[in-house]
């Protein structure tokens, strides 16, 4: 079971050209006990040479507007993943492109938040994130991105018994393992030895990593 550590203060670095919801954000993540903001600037070439630069300075979590990131943003996603591996790098969107948040994820892109919702729902997700490792999309996109990948790129389904596979789809439908339980009639810690397996099998460790293989 994943420990909760929200004592803890998550850095956070923002790439935004929208000077005022930049300000805005900045402004609700230092009202928040559990962040700090470490890095805020308007493309994503200046955010690359400050890391590169200060290699003492490693964000939990990079947001990315899509209206600092064009084509070639989304290729530096990787560059931003390869640089600092365990950095989270998530999308700042005001609607659901699938193009451009497919063109994210194959880059490396660990999830996306859209900039329609509330300030309190943004950190709440974005703690989920840092905490349980579960990318933060729609059920329309998991669904989207889970069946355009899974035909021509395919798991190694055979590894796993019909019972994990039931539950692995449903995780990639964005339930969580309570829900699953409760869906399956199973106890929590059942699904929790189920998935403990199912990482074991795929060699992985997190969501997130579940997520990409079937995403990617």
């Amino acid at each position: 079971m994943l420990s909760i550590n929200l004592n803890r203060k998550y850095q956070i670095g923002i790439i935004e050209e929208d000077v005022q919801f930049s300000d805005d954000l900045i402004l609700h993540i230092s009202q928040n006990s559990h962040f700090s903001a470490c890095l805020n600037t308007n493309s994503t070439s200046n955010a690359f040479r400050i890391l590169y630069n200060h290699p003492t300075l490693n964000p939990d979590m990079l947001l990315l507007s899509t209206q600092a990131a064009d084509a070639d943003g989304m290729e530096e996603i990787k560059e931003f993943k390869e640089l600092k591996p365990e950095m989270l790098v998530v999308l700042l969107t005001k609607e659901e492109n699938k193009r451009i948040i497919q063109l994210a994820f194959d880059q490396g892109a660990d999830g996306y938040l859209m900039k329609t919702e509330n300030f309190d729902s943004l950190e709440h997700k974005m703690i989920h994130m840092l905490e349980y490792g579960q990318p933060a999309m729609s059920q329309h996109i998991f669904r989207y991105m889970l069946f355009r990948n899974r035909t021509d790129k395919p798991v190694k389904r055979d590894q796993l018994t019909k019972k994990e596979q039931e539950i692995i789809d449903m995780v990639l439908e964005g339930m969580s393992y309570k829900e699953v339980a409760k869906s399956l009639h199973l106890s929590l810690n059942t699904i929790q030895y189920h998935m403990k397996n199912i990482f074991l099998k795929l060699d992985i460790k997190t969501k997130t990593e579940l997520f990409k293989m079937y995403f990617h």
